[in-house]
């Protein structure tokens, strides 16, 4: 089975809609935990294939249904290994054993995304406004190179001799990387974003109930983030 029809076997598994036979707090057949929010709280809209440091992955996007209280982005995705030698070696030769713990992963990283969101009401007033934080973030890309805001929340770097290197990021987003890392941001000796070998057109607002495979194009970067379970 290559790649696209694991992840595909995998995303059908994944949306399946549970036995309504089974009593609250049962696995069924497919050995899927919807005890802690899976399928209700986060519901998986698409998989794509991706390809990585380390043989292709699963970019899995997903969409959240949470109480109006909990301020937290409703749509994302997190990446995943797929690697047909990585699969066979962790004892995921087949997708119905996979599926069961990607579903986990998906849940162990969701409380980990509200609780990255999280703030109390004295957080914001040691923040800069606004339009300082987007300096900083123009600042501290340039550390890298040659600095172009393409669109909203997309920048591109050049720098000489090597890849192009694309980022991805909101204004929530960076803000909530000045608050967990502060000022000392600023300062080429202590930028420290995290880039790996991602396609740029990683969104979630692609296209949902599908399964696709996307070539590599460049480098992105993002935020250094929690991630647990793209």
């Amino acid at each position: 089975m290559d790649d696209v029809d694991y992840a595909r076997k995998v995303y059908e598994i994944l949306t399946a809609p549970p036995d309504p036979g089974i009593p609250p707090g049962h696995l069924g057949d497919d050995w899927i935990d919807r005890s802690d929010g899976f399928g209700t709280d986060v519901t998986v809209t698409s998989i794509a294939v991706v390809p990585g440091d380390y043989g292709n992955q699963l970019d899995i996007f997903y969409v959240l249904d949470l109480p109006d209280d909990v301020a937290v982005p409703r749509e994302g995705s997190l990446l995943l290994p797929l690697d047909a030698e990585w699969r066979e070696v962790s004892g995921y030769t087949e997708p119905e054993d996979y599926a069961p713990r990607i579903a986990m992963r998906l849940v162990r990283h969701i409380h980990e995304h509200v609780r990255a969101y999280e703030q109390s009401r004295d957080d914001d007033r040691d923040l800069p406004a606004r339009a300082e934080q987007h300096a900083m973030l123009l600042e501290v890309l340039g550390c890298k190179g040659q600095v172009e805001q393409e669109a909203p929340n997309r920048y591109v770097v050049r720098r000489e001799g090597l890849d192009v290197l694309t980022v991805l990021l909101t204004p929530d987003q960076w803000k909530q990387v000045i608050r967990r890392h502060g000022l000392r941001l600023r300062g080429c000796s202590s930028t420290s974003m995290s880039c790996s070998p991602r396609p740029p057109g990683r969104s979630a607002s692609s296209s949902s109930g599908t399964v696709t495979s996307r070539p590599r194009r460049g480098r992105s970067c993002l935020p250094p983030r929690s991630r647990s379970l793209r």
